[in-house]
């Protein structure tokens, strides 16, 4: 029997009511928990696949190739100022791939162990515990190098995400906007790093965890959970370092013993073993944390001891007032010039990075927050105790930048270890947290605030604020912000608070995401691969003469190109050193000039070039982490380590030397010369 056209469709048809269960499934699965997290994966195989990073290695398109256009830049253009990314954990990355990604890199002077200070991956237990390196073990370098950038941002928005969550069950949109909000903050962009992302994402996970796991009523479930627990705060401690972690601990301690206090005074509700399991968790974490140490002792001890950064103790009080409350105008830090003219020496604010801040909303929403704890114990005889706790921090954390003569307690605290530009960290958190608290208090329909004509004058007097502040950064800092800078700047924080009091909350925290979104978006490039640092002609020639001559010792006289012997799988003297390596040094001169070299320092060679003197070896400090190694080319300190390469940028005439390569750009000319 033929089978006509109809027939045929009808076949291949999909009943309607499967199409009705997909659609369903298509519906509910965008309405769901995980479409967020997916719609955030997606992206980040996207740019994985495509080699796209924020990195800023491109300024060396400029450096050696002038105005050029770079094939490799995208977006935007790199920032010069963010020389920890380009100059440091980027170059020592590469570094590391070129040497098979050793803990101890045998070509970082006499050896480095590359699993303190710097953030690189390597291969070792500990590595488990830096989940964002662990791609370079299996990925090729470009695309494990853009897997990491974007990892570390999905990481700090779905901590966050969950966190909104766990404390505001189905709010999956409201969750979205308001991580987004805090990926976006200014300071999370200038200082875009895993010190800085770090210790975000993992006390916010910290917290999600801990909330799940004093509500787990199954005791596989509390084991799982406490696991995870114990997971995250070790790798919360291995970020290694105190001056962002301490205010983030503080932060998730205010919180955490907030929600504790809340679940004890919940009738019947079970204590003792989630209690328990908390215990184990950190016993756990405490144990693998000493096993990372005890491992590294001598090279722990050479980070402790030295002259910078050392211990640099910070005493309470002295901190600006208006820098604080400035958040709302920094659209200006995008623009290298105007932000030039934003810069306070004398306060620790001399860049981008350091003028950066959150967008704080905290401030300006303390007084309906204890408006609402007064409100719900007065009528219910209930705290809010995370609320009253997070606010607690809060002030405290504005006691310490503005109080002197407070310094035990911050001795107490730890908080003299960290410097005051550094503490804004655990004040952005702690005002993410807090606007997520108020958003969960005021959703309680049993909460209710004074009427519209009241928060109309709450708002109008927060735009009055705004607008002294922008006026005394205008005032102070000319040029900075410029006359449509100014206006801009006055409508986020009225506008977003007033949304958030009226309980528009979705419209509060898209206002707030979208003036995020535009003091960021001009940040960092969208930049491809590594091929700028990686095959580079210098680069190139490097690689060919130590495939030749594998165990020479090479130096860089240049600034720019320290590391590039490193780099490119060669061992120097020249580069960063993470932290001092003193019996390389104490060879040139006994150690009478420790002070200098006892410092994490980038460092470079000046070779001398009068053959008529024999000059001593030196060391000059050029700023708090440079220093120079000021010796003769053919003198007994670089023979005494094997030197046999330097990389030049002028010409040396010594009859010791033999130029091996000459490696010519636009606007800089290298040299390589090779002992005879």
């Amino acid at each position: 029997m033929a089978v006509t056209t109809a027939d045929a469709r009808d076949t291949w048809a999909v009943p309607s009511g499967s199409r009705d269960r997909v659609a369903r499934l298509g519906r509910s699965f965008v309405r769901g928990i995980w479409f967020f997290p997916a719609l955030l994966t997606v992206l980040l195989t996207l740019l994985t696949v495509l080699q796209i990073s924020g990195s800023s290695m491109g300024v060396y398109q400029s450096m050696l190739y002038g105005s050029q256009p770079d094939a490799n830049l995208l977006l935007n253009a790199p920032q010069p100022i963010r020389s920890d990314e380009w100059a440091v954990n980027t170059q020592l990355t590469i570094a590391q791939d070129a040497a098979g990604y050793p803990r101890i890199n045998p070509n970082m002077g006499q050896g480095a162990d590359v699993s303190l200070v710097v953030d690189v991956p390597y291969r070792d237990w500990s590595a488990a515990f830096k989940p964002h390196n662990l791609a370079f073990l299996v990925l090729p370098l470009d695309y494990a190098f853009a897997f990491k950038w974007w990892l570390m941002a999905v990481l700090l928005i779905l901590s966050a995400y969950f966190f909104v969550l766990v404390l505001m069950p189905g709010q999956h949109w409201l969750a979205a906007g308001l991580s987004s909000t805090l990926f976006f903050s200014p300071f999370v962009h200038w200082w875009y790093q895993y010190i800085t992302l770090g210790p975000l994402y993992y006390a916010l996970f910290i917290a999600t965890v801990f909330v799940l796991l004093l509500r787990s009523t199954r005791l596989l479930a509390t084991v799982a959970w406490a696991a995870l627990l114990a997971y995250l705060l070790t790798c919360f401690a291995l970020v290694l370092y105190p001056p962002f972690q301490i205010p983030c601990a503080l932060a998730l301690a205010a919180f955490c013993v907030g929600h504790l206090i809340e679940r004890y005074t919940v009738p019947r509700s079970p204590m003792l073993r989630p209690l328990a399991f908390v215990a184990a968790a950190l016993l756990v974490a405490g144990l693998l944390v000493g096993l990372f140490v005890g491992t590294r002792l001598d090279a722990i001890n050479a980070v402790l001891h030295t002259a910078y950064p050392g211990q640099r103790l910070t005493r309470s009080g002295g901190f600006d007032l208006a820098h604080l409350l400035s958040g709302h105008t920094s659209f200006g830090l995008e623009s290298g010039r105007s932000a030039a003219q934003y810069s306070i020496p004398d306060k620790g604010l001399t860049n981008q990075s350091e003028n950066s801040n959150f967008l704080l909303m905290l401030p300006y929403l303390c007084v309906p927050c204890l408006y609402l704890l007064y409100q719900s114990y007065r009528a219910r005889r209930v705290v809010d105790w995370p609320l009253l706790l997070v606010n607690l921090a809060f002030l405290g954390a504005l006691v310490r930048l503005f109080v002197p003569h407070l310094d035990f307690f911050g001795r107490l605290l730890y908080l003299d270890r960290v410097p005051h530009t550094r503490l804004l960290i655990g004040i952005g958190l702690l005002n993410f947290i807090g606007l997520v608290l108020f958003v969960r208090r005021l959703r309680d329909q049993r909460s209710t605030l004074p009427g519209r004509t009241v928060i109309i004058g709450y708002t109008l007097a927060l735009l009055l604020v705004q607008a002294l502040l922008s006026l005394h950064v205008a005032q102070t800092s000319p040029g900075f912000l410029g006359l449509g800078g100014f206006v801009l700047s006055l409508v986020p924080v009225p506008l977003v608070v007033h949304l958030a009091l009226r309980r528009r909350f979705v419209w509060a925290t898209s206002v707030l995401l979208a003036f995020s979104v535009a003091m960021t978006a001009f940040i960092h490039p969208l930049y491809r691969g590594t091929a700028t640092l990686t095959q580079t002609p210098l680069s190139r020639s490097i690689r060919a003469i130590a495939a030749e001559d594998p165990d020479a010792v090479w130096t860089a006289e240049v600034g720019i190109v320290q590391n590039f012997p490193t780099m490119n799988g060669a061992r120097s003297l020249s580069g960063v050193y993470a932290y001092p390596q003193l019996t390389l040094w104490r060879t040139a001169d006994q150690g009478q000039q420790e002070y200098i070299v006892n410092r994490y320092a980038h460092v470079w060679f000046t070779f001398d070039r009068n053959p008529a003197v024999m000059s001593t070896t030196t060391f000059t400090l050029t700023a708090p982490d440079h220093f120079r190694v000021n010796t003769e080319p053919c003198g007994p300190f670089l023979r005494q380590h094997r030197v046999k390469y330097l990389v030049t940028g002028t010409e040396i005439n010594e009859s010791c030397l033999e130029l091996r390569a000459t490696v010519r750009y636009p606007e800089a000319t290298f040299l390589i010369y090779e002992f005879w």
